[in-house]
């Protein structure tokens, strides 16, 4: 079945590489299509890295601390943890919009602004001006990072996915958000709204002129935050409905669906499997009565009782609130506990022991990590305390672990 996706007049753009040499010390390029900005240490003298000791033997660092006048929200790190990608939501002109940025975190001062610009796509009269929002990314998992997808809200067609330096363009009657790239990097699962105002599963290959693949097809249910299975032979998602939602899993060799919550009333959202995918990891309101509190849960990918993990997690629509360690023995997360300063906290996943404070930042959401050999890089928003009252903003956070130390802390008393 043909995607979702409208017809455009004209000739396709093609993809210019050039450099404008502006004022001062910023230079923008435009690489690919993706426009990148670079800037200068001595441009970033306001943004400078800082460095602290965290708990685990973590080394805090700040990353864009007052070049945003808006909160960061749901930092990405790139698979080989050089870049992390990031949201800002703040005012420009009178108007607020939501921008994502990118930063190396092995080059000082190198800076990357991310944007649709000159994509292969495009038709006639269409161009960077076509977007006002960016409102989406994730970062390509094939080792080149040079298609990433990129959610950008056009001005007359809505929100549409987008991959850097390739003609794969998904829109559609409604909007498309929550790519999920496989881990080859070979496919992305896009969520998309039809005519009857719904949202579906569809799934397209990272290759010039791929068609998209519708994969499921309920009428009165949403799908929303598909996620892959570290084989990449299946994903999990969330299936939404006026009684509730659920967890379910479709599997691409098959192409079967399967009911894999049942917990009648409550709602289980945002899952993610396991490193090793024998696990599954979702937040559910089961346990309170009121239906108020989420915890993180963890049971067999195949079904059956979830063990409590963390109680009382931080929700968050660009972000799942929790994040599996690298080899599954452990599970980080923010909880929604104000008083405490909304803690980022970290617990065996098998929920043998009470969550652990892992940092002395505040205001705390939208942990991610990566790991490589036997170090973790961990990020996640958190207030800048340093900041004046009314210029105060969450800003990303990047701190380093090792492995060792982490499990002392797990370990601890």
């Amino acid at each position: 079945m043909a995607p979702p996706r409208r017809d455009r007049e004209g000739p396709r753009g093609k993809w210019a590489t050039n450099m404008n040499v502006m004022i001062s010390s910023v230079v923008r390029l435009i690489v690919a299509g993706a426009a990148i900005t670079l800037i200068s240490p001595a441009a970033l003298a306001g943004d400078a890295t800082e460095e602290g000791s965290e708990k685990g033997g973590g080394t805090l660092r700040k990353v864009a601390a007052g070049t945003h006048d808006g909160h960061a929200f749901g930092p990405r790190i790139r698979p080989d943890g050089k870049w992390v990608a990031y949201g800002v939501r703040e005012e420009l002109k009178g108007t607020f919009v939501t921008k994502y940025y990118a930063r190396s975190l092995v080059e000082e001062g190198v800076f990357r602004s991310i944007w649709p610009n000159a994509h292969p796509s495009f038709g006639e009269g269409e161009g960077t001006a076509s977007f006002t929002d960016l409102v989406g990314f994730e970062w390509a998992r094939d080792g080149e990072f040079d298609h990433n997808a990129m959610v950008a809200l056009h001005k007359t067609l809505g929100e549409e996915m987008l991959l850097e330096t390739m003609n794969v363009r998904l829109g559609g009657p409604g909007p498309q958000n929550n790519p999920a790239i496989s881990p080859d990097g070979s496919r992305v699962v896009v969520v998309s709204a039809g005519d009857g105002g719904t949202t579906d599963l569809w799934v397209i290959d990272t290759r010039d002129d791929a068609e998209a693949l519708q994969v499921t097809f309920t009428e009165k249910d949403n799908e929303a935050r598909p996620v892959w299975h570290p084989k990449g032979e299946k994903i999990v998602y969330e299936s939404r409905n006026r009684l509730g939602s659920d967890i379910w899993a479709f599997d691409f060799s098959t192409f079967e669906r399967e009911h894999i919550t049942k917990e009648g009333t409550s709602d289980e959202l945002a899952p993610a499997y396991s490193p090793s995918g024998k696990s599954l990891a979702y937040i559910t309101n089961a346990n309170d009565p009121e239906k108020l509190r989420w915890d993180v849960v963890v049971a067999n990918s195949a079904g059956g009782l979830p063990t409590i993990v963390i109680p009382n997690v931080r929700r968050s629509e660009k972000s799942r609130g929790y994040v599996w360690g690298p080899l599954g023995k452990f599970i980080v997360a923010v909880q929604n506990d104000e008083a405490a300063g909304f803690p980022l906290v970290i617990a065996p996943s098998d929920g043998s022991k009470a969550p652990q404070a892992l940092s002395t930042t505040v205001d705390n959401a939208d942990p991610e990590l990566v790991a490589f050999g036997p170090a973790v890089r961990l990020t996640w928003v958190a207030m800048d305390t340093d900041r004046p009252a009314d210029r105060r903003y969450r800003i990303v956070m990047v701190s380093d672990y090792d492995l060792t130390e982490l499990q002392k802390l797990l370990s601890a008393e």
